[in-house]
């Protein structure tokens, strides 16, 4: 048998990737498990193609199939292997030389072509490259996939496995008019989403028209819907053109759907049944052409089962529905969507701040965001306000969110007193001391900063310091 390679050439090419070896006969395939092995890759034997396409969760790097298998024989288990794995780098290895034979393995998928009698340097070779084209295949559909998920969610933040997902969920009704009902939290970005829809369908060159209904009275939610005729009612000085008609073409968003009134609802489910509106005071039917996306905070099935929301309407228009997910269960994007609003909110400043340091960063990443997004945006546009350098530190956080990691005083205060002993009192002034230390430690010395984290005025703090002795601790 041969002698291993010299490191210099093939030894550790294979990085104890998995190569599958596909063969009948048995020096073959010991032949080809010394070289392979010796270059640094794992083999795995199959005799028949009967097991090697029996074997699922193997997920080599490589196969090598030999064409005379038997009753399977090689083209077959080739067409089977990239059923599985259109990607799989197959190099075929064959004692037939016929060119129509290498010609008819490369039309079946084959990456390489291999004769036998094997030549060790060119098998470890053209595996290799084999390999490497499927480690560069599987970086481009990687970078694919995210290139795709960030044009389909367009100006949306996030990275995180939830917020892929999403992505997932909205291409799939890129294509067609199915209604979307969006479901989420207050300032999760639902209308973001509606935009994305839009912008990746058909219609994006029609107009996106956006109504929220929890923001209308319900005497005048027909009319802005519908629209109206001149007089139609006290204050309708002329016709004016309503939402469904202003996104003719193009596509509506129902905002806060939940808050739509009974009435308004029954006129509604007319206008989809019969694609044509009419305006208030009006007595003609105008023909509309316009996607419904709906939005809402609301359980929409608990609203049809307590009698606020029509059951015939939900059906039409929960047709998809789409889950977006609260900032808290997708933490994983609150750097990303930090250094989002940091360079987008950055121009009103007429300074940049370049940075958030790792503690502030934590008391974010510890927030519960109540309010999503939207409140991390503007905490994020208190903070800019509040910092005075190029970076934001946890004094320019608002209290209540870096308390999520900086201990208040009084507990703070129990904590020292329970260390010296349970019945032990600990004198004020040495709280007061610890206190300070804490805060000074913190801020690295900043006394404005320190005084911001105390609760207390700068030059009280000031006198503190120089009454307990501790202008040794200021920068």
């Amino acid at each position: 048998m041969e002698e291993a390679p010299p490191p210099s050439s093939t030894t550790q090419l294979g990085r104890g990737a998995l190569v599958a070896v596909v063969d009948d006969d048995p020096t073959a395939r010991r032949l080809m498990r010394f070289w392979l092995e010796r270059a640094g890759y794992r083999v795995v034997e199959h005799e028949t193609g009967e097991s090697a396409l029996e074997t699922q969760n193997e997920n080599p790097a490589v196969a090598c199939v030999d064409l005379g298998l038997g009753e399977v024989g090689g083209f077959k288990v080739i067409q089977h292997l990239r059923a599985r794995d259109a990607d799989l780098p197959i190099i075929v290895v064959t004692a037939q030389r016929e060119l129509e034979t290498a010609v008819a393995a490369m039309r079946a998928g084959a990456y390489d072509y291999l004769t036998k009698p094997l030549d060790r340097d060119r098998l470890v070779l053209a595996v290799h490259r084999a390999r490497e084209r499927g480690e560069l295949v599987a970086d481009v559909r990687r970078l694919e996939n995210a290139l795709g998920e960030r044009s389909v969610l367009g100006s949306i933040v996030g990275q995180s496995p939830k917020m892929r997902e999403l992505a997932r969920q909205v291409e799939r009704v890129l294509s067609s008019d199915v209604a979307v009902c969006i479901f989420g939290e207050s300032g999760t970005g639902k209308e973001l989403v509606a935009r994305a829809i839009h912008n990746g369908s058909p219609r994006r060159r029609g107009p996106f028209v956006a109504i929220n209904c929890a923001g209308i009275p319900e005497s005048l939610q027909e009319s802005e819907l519908f629209g109206h005729e001149r007089g139609s009612f006290t204050g309708a000085t002329g016709m004016r053109r309503g939402c469904f008609e202003q996104a003719h073409g193009g596509t509506l968003l129902l905002d806060e759907l939940g808050e739509m009134s009974l009435t308004t609802q029954a006129s509604l489910l007319r206008t989809l049944q019969e694609k044509t509106i009419r305006r208030v005071g009006g007595s003609q039917e105008i023909p509309i052409d316009v996607r419904i996306v709906c939005a809402t905070h609301r359980d929409l099935r608990a609203e049809v089962e307590a009698g606020r929301f029509r059951e015939d309407l939900y059906f039409r228009l929960v047709v998809y529905p789409v889950h977006l997910p609260p900032l808290r269960e997708r933490a994983d994007d609150i750097p990303l969507l930090v250094g989002h609003f940091l360079r987008t909110l950055e121009e009103g400043l007429g300074r940049k701040v370049k940075r958030i340091s790792p503690e502030a960063l934590d008391a974010l990443a510890r927030h519960r965001w109540a309010g999503n997004v939207r409140e991390l945006q503007n905490v994020v546009h208190r903070s800019l306000l509040a910092c005075r350098g190029d970076e934001i530190g946890l004094a320019d956080l608002p209290a209540d969110i870096r308390n999520n990691v900086l201990p208040s005083i009084p507990a703070l205060a129990n904590r020292r007193a329970n260390d010296s002993g349970e019945d032990e009192v600990v004198p004020l002034h040495e709280l007061e001391r610890r206190a300070i230390q804490r805060a000074l430690r913190v801020t690295q010395g900043s006394v404005g900063k320190a005084a911001k984290l105390l609760g207390i005025g700068r030059a009280t703090l000031y006198r503190r310091i120089a009454t307990l002795d501790l202008s040794k601790d200021v920068a």
